[in-house]
C-alpha cells in the first residue's frame, strides 16, 4: 500500500536470487504470526434471532387472532408493519454486530492461514520448478559437452585418415613413378640388347662366310693332298698306312664335327675320284718326297690336330660359357621382372586393402553420426517437452499468483470499506444524535477505550495485508525472474542445437567429400596404376621372350655355322701350306672368341649399366624427394616468416589504435631487430583494457576494424599452414600461448562477443 515497501522487496528479492545458490532463501511467510484456530461458534446467536423471531410472529398472530377479521387495510397493513418491525430492528442489529473488528480480524486470520497455505504450495511448486531446472540445464551440458567431444573426435579422425590417405596416395604416386622411370629405362636398356644382337648376328655371320671361304679353299687343297696321299698309299704301305691312320683321324673329327656337311664330303669325294689318275703319276714322283716328308709330316698333324682339339673345345667352352652367362642374365632379368609384377601386385592388394578399410571406417563414422543425430533429436525432443511442462506450470503458478493478488485486492478493498463505514457511522451519530452526547459520554470513553484497545489489532491487520501484498509481488517478480530465465535458457538451448546440427552437416559434408575424393581416386588412379602395371609387365615379358628366341635362334645358327667351319678348316689341314692356315684359323677362331667374349662383356656391362641406372634413379628419387622436401621447408619458413613480419606490422597499428603516445625505447627495439616488441606492448594494453572496450573501438573505428582482421586473418593463415604439418599441434599450442596467440585469442574473443 506504499511504495517504499514494495521496492525494498523487490531489492532484497533480487537480492535472495543473486545468492540463492549459496545461502538458502527465507520465506516470509516464516516470520508471520501463527494464529490458533478459533472455534467456529457463528450458529448460536443466528439461531436464537431466528426463534425469538418465529416466538413473536406466532405470538403476535395468537393475541391478535380474534380481531383480525374485523379490521380494515389500513390497519393491516400498520399491523404487519409492526409485526415485522422487531424482526428487522434484530435483523440490522445484527448487521452491525457483525462489522465490528473482531470480526474483521477473524475474516483477516482465515483470509491469512489460507494466503499462507497457498504461498506454501508455491513455494514448494517453485523449488520443484528450480530443481527440475537445475536437473534440465545438468543434463543440457552434459549433452552439449559429449556432443562437442564426438565432433572433436570425429574431426581428429576425419583428419588422421585424410592425412594417412594423403601419405598413401603420395607414396603410391612416388612408388608408381619409381616404377614407370624403371620400366622406362628397363625398355630402353632392352631396346639397345635387342637393337645389338643383330649386329652381333651379323658379326656372327661374317665369321661363317669368312670361316666357309676358308674352308673351300682349305678343302680344294685338302683334296689335292688326298689324291698326292692316295697315290703314296698305293705306291707304298707304310705311307698308306700312316695315310689311312690320318685319314682316319681326319675323318673321326671330320665325323664329329660335319655332321650337316653332306654336300661337301660329296663334293671332296667327286673331286678324289677325278684327281685320282693324277695322282697315281705323281705317286712315283712323290714317293722319296713322303718317305722324307713322312715323319714331319706325322708330327706336325700331330701337332694341328691336338692344336685344333684344343682350339675347338676353347671355342666350345667359350660360346658355351657365353651362352650360360647370358641364359643366367636373362633369368635374372626374368627374375627381377617377376619380382617386380609380385612388388607391383603386392602394392595394388595393399592399396585395395586400403580403399576397402577407408570404407569400412567411413561406413561406421556415417552410422555413428546417423545415431548421434537420432539420439540428439531425441533428447532435444525430450527437453523441449519438458520445457513445454515448465512453461505451463509457470502459466499456472502466474494464474494461481493473479488469483492471489485478485484476493489480496479484495481484502484491501474490505478493509476500506470497512473503514469508511465506521467514519460514516460516527458523522452520522455525530449528526443525529447532538443532544445525546451527555448521556452517552461514558459510553463514548467506553467506545474510546475499545477502539483504543483494538487498534493494535487494525495496525497488525493492515500491516499484515501491506506485508501480504508485498509478497504477493515479490513472489510475481520472481515467477517473472523464472520465467525470464526460462526463456534464456530455452534460447541458448536451442542456439546450442542449431550449432550441433551445423557442425554436423559440416562433418557430414566432409566425410561425403572424403568419401567422393576416395571413389574419384579409387575410379582414376587405381585403374591407371593398374594399365599401367599389365603394360609394363606385358612389355618386359615380351622383351624378354624376344631376347631369349633370339638367343635360342642364332647360339644354334652360330654354333652349327662355327661347327661347319671347323669340318673345313679340318679337311684342309693336311696341305702344303697346313701351317700357315692352322695359323689363320687359330687367329680366326682367336677372334671368334674374342668377339664372344667382347659381346659377353658388352652384356654384362649393359646388365651393369641397367643396375648402375636403376641405382642412380634411385638415388636421383632420393635426392629430388629430399630437395622436395627441403624446398616445402624453406618455402614454408619463408611463408610463416612474412605472415609474422605482417603480424607483427598489424601489432605496430593495433598498439596506436589502443594508445597513441610510442615510447621512442620501443621504435629503438624494434630498429635493432625486436620485431615483437609491438606485439608484447599490444598484449600489456589489452590485458589493462575491458573487452567492452575493444568491441567499442572496434566498432567506431574503421582502421581498427580492418587492422584486427588483417591480424586474425594472417594468424589463422599461419596456424592452418603449422597444423597441416606432420607435428604441427606442438608448434600450435606454443604458437597460441606466445605473444601473438594471446593477442589473436584476446582479439577474437572480443569479435565473437561482438557478433554474438
Amino acid at each position: 500500500m506504499n511504495g517504499g515497501s514494495i521496492t525494498g522487496l523487490r531489492d532484497q528479492s533480487q537480492h535472495d536470487d543473486a545468492v540463492r545458490g549459496d545461502v538458502e532463501p527465507q520465506h516470509w511467510l516464516e516470520e508471520a504470526i501463527v494464529e490458533p484456530d478459533v472455534v467456529p461458534r457463528g450458529w448460536v446467536w443466528p439461531t436464537l434471532v431466528i426463534l425469538l423471531t418465529i416466538a413473536w410472529v406466532a405470538g403476535m398472530l395468537v393475541f391478535s387472532a380474534g380481531s383480525l377479521a374485523t379490521i380494515d387495510p389500513v390497519q393491516m397493513v400498520l399491523f404487519i408493519a409492526a409485526l415485522f418491525a422487531p424482526p428487522a430492528a434484530i435483523g440490522i442489529l445484527w448487521l452491525l454486530l457483525q462489522r465490528t473488528s473482531r470480526a474483521e480480524a477473524r475474516r483477516f486470520a482465515a483470509t491469512s492461514r489460507a494466503m499462507r497455505a497457498e504461498a506454501l504450495a508455491l513455494d514448494s511448486v517453485v523449488a520443484t520448478v528450480r530443481r527440475s531446472l537445475a536437473e534440465s540445464r545438468l543434463e543440457l551440458a552434459e549433452q552439449t559437452g559429449s556432443l562437442m567431444q564426438l565432433g572433436d573426435s570425429a574431426t581428429d579422425r576425419l583428419r588422421g585418415v585424410t592425412a594417412g590417405m594423403a601419405t598413401q596416395a603420395a607414396l603410391i604416386e612416388a612408388s608408381a613413378a619409381s616404377l614407370t622411370h624403371a620400366a622406362d629405362s628397363t625398355e630402353h636398356r632392352l631396346a639397345t640388347v635387342l637393337a645389338t644382337l643383330p649386329r652381333a648376328h651379323l658379326e656372327t655371320m661374317e665369321i661363317g662366310r669368312l670361316l666357309e671361304t676358308i674352308g673351300l679353299e682349305t678343302s680344294q687343297r685338302v683334296a689335292a693332298l688326298d689324291a698326292a696321299l692316295s697315290a703314296v698309299a698305293r705306291r707304298g704301305r707304310e705311307a698308306d698306312e700312316v695315310a689311312s691312320g690320318a685319314a682316319q683321324r681326319l675323318a673321326a673329327h671330320i665325323a664329329r664335327m660335319e655332321a650337316t656337311s653332306e654336300s661337301a664330303g660329296a663334293r671332296l669325294e667327286t673331286v678324289i675320284a677325278t684327281m685320282s689318275d693324277a695322282i697315281d703319276g705323281v705317286l712315283d714322283r712323290a714317293a722319296a718326297a713322303i718317305d722324307q716328308s713322312r715323319k714331319a709330316i706325322t708330327a706336325q698333324g700331330d701337332a694341328t690336330i691336338a692344336m685344333i682339339e684344343a682350339n675347338g673345345a676353347a671355342i666350345e667352352r667359350a660360346g658355351r660359357e657365353g651362352a650360360e652367362q647370358l641364359a643366367e642374365r636373362v633369368r635374372q632379368i626374368d627374375t627381377a621382372i617377376a619380382g617386380l609384377s609380385g612388388q607391383l601386385n603386392d602394392r595394388r592388394r595393399d592399396g585395395e586393402a586400403l580403399l576397402s578399410l577407408l570404407n569400412d571406417g567411413l561406413v561406421g563414422v556415417d552410422d555413428r553420426f546417423e545415431r548421434l543425430r537420432i539420439t540428439g533429436v531425441e533428447r532435444a525432443q525430450a527437453v523441449a517437452g519438458s520445457v513445454g511442462a515448465l512453461t505451463q506450470v509457470a502459466d499456472a503458478l502466474a494464474g494461481a499468483l493473479a488469483n492471489g493478488d485478485d484476493t489480496a485486492r479484495r481484502v484491501i478493498a474490505t478493509a476500506e470499506d470497512v473503514l469508511t463505514a465506521l467514519d460514516a457511522a460516527a458523522r452520522e451519530m455525530d449528526e443525529t444524535l447532538p443532544g445525546a452526547l451527555d448521556r452517552l459520554d461514558a459510553r463514548i470513553h467506553a467506545s474510546r477505550g475499545v477502539v483504543a484497545q483494538s487498534k493494535p489489532e487494525l495496525l497488525a491487520l493492515v500491516t499484515a495485508a501491506e506485508s501480504t501484498h508485498d509478497a504477493i509481488e515479490a513472489i510475481a517478480g520472481v515467477v517473472a525472474m523464472q520465467r525470464d530465465t526460462l526463456s534464456t535458457v530455452q534460447q541458448s538451448l536451442l542456439d546450442t542445437l542449431d550449432r550441433g546440427a551445423e557442425r554436423i552437416e559440416g562433418v557430414r559434408t566432409i566425410v561425403d567429400d572424403t568419401i567422393a575424393t576416395t571413389i574419384r581416386f579409387a575410379e582414376d588412379a587405381a585403374p591407371r596404376l593398374s594399365e599401367a602395371m599389365l603394360r609394363i609387365r606385358d612389355t618386359a615379358e615380351v622383351a624378354s621372350q624376344q631376347a631369349r628366341d633370339t638367343l635360342a635362334r642364332v647360339l644354334p645358327e652360330a654354333a652349327r655355322d662355327l661347327e661347319t667351319q671347323g669340318g673345313h678348316a679340318l679337311s684342309a689341314a693336311v696341305d702344303r701350306s697346313v701351317t700357315r692356315q692352322v695359323a689363320e684359323l687359330s687367329e680366326i677362331a682367336a677372334q671368334a672368341v674374342a668377339s664372344a667374349a667382347d659381346a659377353s662383356e658388352r652384356l654384362s656391362r649393359q646388365m651393369l649399366d641397367i643396375a648402375d641406372t636403376s641405382q642412380q634413379l634411385d638415388t636421383r628419387l632420393t635426392s629430388a624427394r629430399a630437395e622436395r622436401e627441403a624446398a616445402d621447408s624453406d618455402q614454408f619458413s619463408r611463408r610463416v616468416s612474412l605472415l609474422i613480419e605482417a603480424m607483427n606490422s598489424a601489432a605496430i597499428d593495433i598498439s596506436r589504435s589502443l594508445a597513441t603516445d610510442v615510447s621512442d625505447t620501443a621504435w629503438a627495439a624494434y630498429l635493432k631487430g625486436d620485431r615483437g616488441v609491438f606485439t608484447r606492448r599490444a598484449v600489456r594494453l589489452i590485458d589493462g583494457t575491458q573487452s567492452r572496450e575493444i568491441v567499442t573501438l572496434y566498432d567506431g573505428d574503421e582502421t581498427f576494424r580492418d587492422q584486427v582482421n588483417r591480424y586474425i586473418h594472417d594468424f589463422e593463415a599461419m596456424l592452418r599452414q603449422i597444423l597441416a604439418l606432420r607435428d604441427g599441434s606442438p608448434m600450435g599450442v606454443t604458437l597460441l600461448s606466445s605473444d601473438m596467440g594471446k593477442l589473436y585469442v584476446v582479439l577474437a574473443q572480443a569479435i565473437e562477443r561482438l557478433r554474438s
